[in-house]
């Protein structure tokens, strides 16, 4: 049929308009100025028409253009692992956890995500405080230690021990004009 079909006309003449089915109101956003019926589509609401955007609008009939991606990360900018391009939290957030981050440090710490500026650098000696050579700077234990071994450390006393490190007071002396034996060194 056609939009001005006549029921009482006996003759084509050429002068049938086809029906062009449309939105007839001019204030709608899908306005079809070719339409001569109306079709009940007309859409008066505008905005975001994709589903899987962040703004989608269910009541827009018309994509004004605005949709925004969905774009999933951490959104709390006092974490760690802030995402200022996230828009959806994604629930990965990571609070900072302050420390040494130098895996080549003395207090690496593995757990830290944020250096602290805290790291101390190995330094290797002995770390046994009984020990002889006890190293109060050093925070490694090379394997140097020796231990104390008290006893007279004066090669000219009679008790004189090679084997002490440790002076322990000890030290004997022969008396004047006598060696270590009790032997009268002078007549």
């Amino acid at each position: 049929t056609a939009f001005n079909y006549d029921s009482s006309s006996t003759d084509d003449d050429g002068s049938c308009i086809e029906v062009v089915e449309g939105c007839t109101f001019l204030g709608a956003f899908n306005y079809n100025e070719e339409a001569n019926v109306n079709d009940g589509s007309c859409c008066f609401v505008s905005g975001c028409t994709d589903s899987t955007a962040l703004n989608y609008n269910q009541y827009a009939c018309y994509d004004d253009g605005s949709c925004v991606a969905i774009v999933e990360g951490c959104t709390i900018s006092s974490m760690f692992n802030y995402n200022p391009d996230a828009n959806v939290n994604d629930g990965s957030c990571i609070p900072f956890i302050y420390g040494c981050t130098d895996e080549t440090a003395f207090n690496y710490d593995s757990t830290a995500n944020t250096n602290d500026n805290s790291c101390i650098p190995f330094i290797y000696g002995c770390i046994d405080e009984a020990a002889f050579n006890y190293d109060a700077e050093a925070n490694t234990d090379d394997g140097s230690c020796i231990a104390v071994v008290e006893g007279c450390l004066d090669a000219e006393a009679c008790n004189y021990n090679s084997d002490a490190n440790t002076e322990d007071g000890s030290c004997e002396y022969p008396d004047t004009y006598y060696d270590c034996d009790g032997i009268c060194l002078e007549d």
